[in-house]
């Protein structure tokens, strides 16, 4: 084997050993009871609750649940506690996740990632400030993650408020291993970005990876729709993804979110739904098993 190809396997198999698999709360957005943000009103016999998704997350082998802000999550201390003990008697990893950089706001989730064991944070920006002011803001909280070794991965969401280089020159200025990008894969297509271009310049950064498809389609005279797909049946070339981020040689778990329309009736959402989570880990397990 030539030399550079035999170093670049061996970088790619330490970061398959370090990585694990694993769900945001995103990938069952219906299950959860739909997203309000957009004006979902999904409405089903009973919505899975955190404690519901880490069963699944176990049920499905996978090792990660990132339980993001589209999911009710506010519980007294002692349920954060018992979420703790649950996921830890199944082998699962809780992550968070929330939106915005109010004090009030990452304060108060510092502290249930204490009570959840939780070791990382994602957010992101909900309103654009200039770029300097952002990274200073970040830069104020280092002190509080490193005295509770909680890791904030910043992502590139879907409200396109900065660009992916953006980001990366934030996280150059503050320059500290606590500190990183959480990349999805298809948030940055709203700024024209290409999903290759997002995922080169933000891995030197990474410490999350959402992992999830998409098509693009002229649906109308006025002009071309974005949305989503199973893993693998999209536009996205997952293995040419999956080749880059392995390349970075960072610590981060690939997590599963899905764009999926909802269907005629709850029911047959909630089918398709999970059908398309295990066609998508179905595909993303044999991708990864060929590399």
């Amino acid at each position: 084997m030539d030399r550079n190809l035999s170093v670049l396997h061996e970088v790619c198999l330490r970061s398959v050993e370090r990585m694990k698999l694993g769900l945001t709360t995103y990938t069952y957005r219906w299950a959860v009871g739909g997203d309000p943000r957009f004006g979902d009103e999904f409405k089903s016999a009973g919505p899975l609750t955190v404690f519901d998704l880490v069963d699944k997350t176990c049920d499905l082998g996978l090792e990660v649940l990132q339980i993001c802000e589209n999911i009710e999550f506010d519980m007294s201390t002692e349920d954060y506690k018992r979420l703790r003990r649950a996921a830890e008697e199944k082998g699962i990893t809780v992550e968070l996740g929330t939106a915005g950089f109010q004090s009030s706001i990452l304060k108060k989730y510092f502290k249930i990632a204490q009570l959840t064991g939780s070791s990382l944070l994602r957010v992101y920006p909900v309103k654009r400030e200039p770029l300097d002011k952002l990274t200073e803001r970040i830069k104020n909280f280092v002190p509080a993650l490193r005295e509770q070794v909680l890791t904030l991965a910043i992502e590139n969401s879907s409200l396109c408020l900065y660009s992916s280089r953006e980001l990366a020159e934030m996280f150059k200025q503050i320059d500290d291993p606590l500190v990183g990008a959480c990349i999805d894969t298809v948030n940055s297509v709203g700024l024209l970005e290409r999903p290759l271009e997002t995922v080169e310049t933000l891995a030197p950064y990474v410490v999350s990876f959402h992992l999830k498809d998409f098509r693009v389609e002229r649906r109308s005279v006025g002009g071309f729709t974005v949305f989503g797909t199973p893993l693998g049946q999209g536009m996205l070339d997952v293995r040419a993804v999956l080749n880059i981020i392995m390349r970075a040689n960072r610590d981060f778990n690939i997590l599963l979110e899905q764009w999926m329309d909802r269907k005629g009736s709850g029911e047959e959402t909630l089918e398709e739904e999970e059908r398309w989570v295990k066609n998508s880990l179905r595909f993303l397990r044999s991708v990864l098993h060929a590399t």
